[in-house]
């Protein structure tokens, strides 16, 4: 039986359809148009923000940290006074001399104190909604205490983000009864993933139309975070829909779903660092980890599996440069697959090291990860060699036979790396069982949704910016299988068995580590996030918001350089 499956997801009475290759297709209204009217008005409200983007990309500034930024850098911020949370003993801790690499948020205050001018006017879009001290204590009845864990893994995701924007558009306290009537269309809108998950696993057609038109009506990419997140998985619900019976569903997605470009995620990350601790936590923790393993060297090699815009180098380059013997030579080999954007990384990380006198070499591997090779990394024998992969080694698990990560992993021993630095998402997305990633992955994705509400506004460009970056990775989990399934996110316990057959062990995270990453949220006034050991002592650091773990980083080694596994770097 032919079926019409609308981009509301809610068929009209009288079908208005039109016939296309023998389905029906209905393309008015609804969630994704919805989508292109916030895309609409994402365009309309960040038109200011564009021109602060664009004015970013031309300006310098006068003093050597922002002349290393080059044209369109927003990597440092510059604080113009001390945080009042930050002690003395704690300063004395950190290579960092006067974190000024972090954006520092004023407790009573919404105010982003940036370096660039296009941080100042980039926060008037992206201004983080921090609670003041009186507002954190009298919001505490909502987001401070944790949800109980039940057995039902969907059961958690209705009281995430249970706020609803105020009159201002930020996220704030509501009255009981609006609370009340969100939370309960939390619920409904989790039953409503959990029937249409099992009708998609039962073939049911029918109730899958019916699943996915009432959430197309609930959900909303503008509302609180769990409506938000809901639209994300509804969108992906749909999609995995039509990849399943082509010949009965037929949707036409919006073109910001087609036309992604590696453009929107680099911006989406640079927004995310400069109103989450998320992105910091990954690069200033293993950064300091990282020194501990350059200590006494001369000649220091990092090679980044996976190195972006090179967000996590300039502070590193900092600390390095401030010790009393900084190494002689740095050589950075970073890894992508776009030549025009390592290209740039590279010159804006030559930029940061010249204004820190640093000798500085890079060196750009335009290729796939599966397919580069060790003569591609220039390794030298004098070298201590460091590797980094942040969100990059899950990749290697679309191979299910693991023939792809042990490759990975040999080239990566092949290096002769001193230490070896991993972070990936604490969260258990590879199960072959679709449903049940559906319900890790809104745990996990419902999380970082509600803590994004506590620092943008509902209507805040920025925020649908990150959240559409993040929906990429809900839609290629859940509709997604095979071959083109790359987000298979693993737990830190089944990390340690893969690294462990693949001849690493663990050196440990140190009391310096996770001082650092305490800092980082205290200065982002994280009191809903909170920092977790894995292990006994011999594992790693694990991000979390309020319950729900988000991010692990950790440090390893090969067996004959680590020795035991009791084997430590000195903290």
């Amino acid at each position: 039986m032919s079926m019409a499956l609308c981009s509301r997801f809610a068929a009209p009475p009288v079908a208005q359809a039109v016939s296309w290759e023998g389905r029906i297709e209905i393309t008015e209204g609804g969630l994704w148009e919805r989508r292109r009217s916030s895309k609409r008005f994402h365009e309309r409200s960040s038109s200011e923000e564009d021109s602060c983007l664009d004015r970013a990309k031309r300006t310098k500034t006068s003093d050597a940290t922002q002349l290393a930024g080059g044209e369109d850098d927003i990597w440092f911020s510059q604080c113009t006074k001390e945080h009042p949370l930050v002690d003395e003993e704690e300063e004395k801790v950190f290579l960092v001399p006067n974190a000024a690499l972090f954006p520092f948020y004023n407790t009573s205050s919404s105010t982003l104190v940036g370096s660039f001018e296009t941080e100042k006017n980039l926060v008037r879009s992206v201004q983080p909604n921090y609670k003041s001290q009186s507002d954190s204590s009298s919001s505490s009845d909502t987001h401070s205490s944790s949800p109980k864990r039940q057995k039902d893994p969907f059961k958690n995701v209705a009281r995430n983000g249970s706020q609803i924007p105020n009159s201002t558009g930020s996220a704030g306290r509501v009255g009981q009864g609006e609370n009340t009537q969100t939370e309960q269309q939390g619920i409904e809108l989790v039953s409503l993933l959990t029937s249409c998950a099992e009708s998609i696993s039962s073939g049911n057609h029918e109730a899958i139309t019916f699943s996915l038109s009432r959430l197309g009506e609930l959900s909303s990419p503008m509302g609180t975070p769990i409506h938000r997140v809901a639209a994300y998985f509804t969108e992906a619900l749909a999609l995995r829909v039509v990849k399943l019976w082509p010949h009965i569903f037929s949707i036409t997605p919006p073109r910001v779903l087609v036309d992604q470009t590696d453009d929107d995620d680099a911006t989406a990350l640079q927004l995310l660092n400069q109103v989450s601790p998320i992105p910091k936590f990954l690069h200033f923790t293993m950064n300091e980890r990282l020194l501990r393993g350059f200590e006494g060297k001369d000649r220091v090699h990092i090679i980044d599996f996976d190195i972006k815009q090179g967000l996590q180098w300039p502070s590193l380059f900092q600390s390095l440069a401030s010790r009393p013997n900084p190494p002689s030579h740095v050589r950075i080999t970073g890894i992508g697959e776009s030549r025009q954007d390592l290209q740039e990384t590279g010159a804006r990380l030559a930029r940061f090291a010249e204004a820190f006198n640093l000798p500085f070499e890079y060196h750009a591997v335009v290729d796939r990860l599966e397919d580069v090779r060790l003569w591609m990394l220039h390794v030298k024998r004098e070298e201590c060699v460091a590797v980094n992969c942040i969100l990059v080694m899950h990749k290697a698990l679309y191979d299910e036979s693991g023939g792809a990560l042990m490759n990975l992993l040999g080239l990566i021993r092949s290096t002769n790396p001193a230490i070896v630095l991993l972070a990936e998402q604490e969260a258990q997305h590879n199960d072959p069982r679709w449903e049940t990633r559906l319900a890790n992955s809104l745990q996990h994705y419902s999380a970082i949704f509600d803590s994004l509400d506590y620092s943008l506004p509902v209507d805040s460009p920025a925020r649908i910016k990150i959240e559409e970056m993040f929906a990429r990775e809900i839609r290629n989990l859940v509709a997604c299988e095979g071959s083109e399934r790359i987000d298979r996110h693993e737990k830190f316990e089944r990390w340690k068995n893969l690294m462990e057959d693949g001849g690493f062990r663990s050196t440990g995270i140190g009391e310096r580590e996770m001082l650092q990453s305490r800092l980082i949220l205290r200065m982002y006034n994280g009191e809903n996030y909170s920092i977790d050991r894995q292990g006994d002592g011999d594992g790693g650091l694990t991000l979390k918001w309020l319950n729900q773990p988000l991010y692990t980083v950790s440090a390893w080694a090969p067996i004959d350089i680590a020795g035991s596994s009791s084997t430590h770097l000195p903290s």
